[in-house]
C-alpha cells in the first residue's frame, strides 16, 4: 500500500448548513486499492463527507478529485466552477455508493433494481447486462432471489442487492454510508461479511460506520472524526490499540462498553 498512488484528495474541504459549520478544512488521501473506515460519533461530519465526495452535496471552499479530476467542479480561467449536470453524472458513474436506506427501486425485482444503471445510462445492451447482474447477484449470495421483489426481503438482504447495483457499474470507488445502521443486530453480519468480501477483492472503499470489530478486520486505515476536523488517523492495530488522543480514546470505550 505504501507504493500505491493516491486515488481520492481532499483538500481544506469546508461545509456548513446555514450557521452550522459540518466540515472544516478537512483534509484526507486515500490509496488504489486501500480500504479507509471512518469512525466518529453522530453530528461529527462523516457522511457529509463522503457525500461531498460524490458531490452529493456541494462544498463551501476546498477541492476533492478521484483520479486526478475535481468531482462536482471543473477549472476555468484557473478558477474552480461548478461542473455541468451532465459532467457530474458521468463522474457518478465510476463512484458506486451504498446508503443507510437501502434506496431500491420498490417496483422493479431484484434483478431490475440491479440491471437499472447498466441499462439506462450506461447504455448496456439487456441481454449483457441481465448476464452481468447475475453474476453480481451470485457474488453476494443472492442469485436465487433475482426475481424476488424488495419488499420480499429481509433488511439484510435488500442492503445486499444495494451493493450488487453499486458493483453493477463497474466502480472504481465505493463508498458505504452507514450500511448496516438500519438493520436489526442478527441481520448485520451478512452485510458485513459481503463487504470484507469486497474489501479482499482490491476495491478502493471509504467506510463511514459504528462496528469497531468490523473496522479493526477490514480496514486498512482508520480515520477519526469529531466535529467536523479529523482528530486521528493511522493504522488499526495503532491507532485503535493504543490511540493518540483522549477523544478518540473515549469514544473507543464507549463502543467497547456496549
Amino acid at each position: 500500500m505504501q507504493t500505491a498512488e493516491v486515488f481520492v484528495r481532499c483538500r481544506n474541504v469546508r461545509k456548513s448548513f446555514g450557521a452550522n459549520v459540518v466540515l472544516k478544512d478537512i483534509n484526507l488521501e486515500v490509496k488504489k486499492g486501500e480500504v479507509v473506515v471512518i469512525l466518529g460519533p453522530s453530528g461529527s461530519g462523516k457522511s457529509t463527507l463522503l457525500r461531498c465526495i460524490n458531490h452529493l452535496e456541494s462544498m463551501d471552499s476546498g477541492l476533492i478529485t478521484v483520479g486526478e479530476e475535481p468531482i462536482g467542479y471543473e477549472w476555468k480561467n484557473g478558477q474552480l466552477w461548478e461542473a455541468p449536470y451532465n459532467k457530474v453524472a458521468r463522474q457518478r458513474q465510476k463512484i458506486g455508493m451504498v446508503f443507510q436506506a437501502f434506496n431500491l427501486f420498490p417496483h422493479l425485482t431484484v434483478l431490475q433494481n440491479v440491471m437499472e444503471f447498466p441499462v439506462h445510462v450506461h447504455k448496456i445492451p439487456k441481454d449483457q447486462a441481465e448476464q452481468k447482474a447475475m453474476r453480481i447477484l451470485q457474488r453476494v449470495g443472492l442469485a436465487d432471489k433475482a426475481n424476488q421483489y424488495p419488499r420480499r426481503l429481509s433488511g439484510g438482504q435488500q442492503q445486499r442487492v444495494s451493493i450488487a447495483r453499486a458493483l453493477a457499474i463497474e466502480p472504481d470507488l465505493l463508498l458505504f454510508d452507514e450500511p448496516t445502521s438500519a438493520l436489526d443486530p442478527e441481520l448485520v453480519g451478512e452485510v458485513l461479511n459481503t463487504i470484507k468480501s469486497l474489501a479482499g477483492q482490491g476495491y478502493t472503499m471509504i467506510i463511514v460506520t459504528h462496528e469497531i470489530p468490523f473496522t479493526r478486520e477490514v480496514a486498512d486505515r482508520v480515520v477519526f472524526m469529531d466535529a467536523g476536523v479529523v482528530v486521528e488517523e493511522g493504522k488499526p492495530d495503532e491507532v485503535m490499540v493504543q490511540p493518540r488522543t483522549e477523544r478518540f480514546r473515549t469514544f473507543l470505550s464507549r463502543y467497547l462498553e456496549q
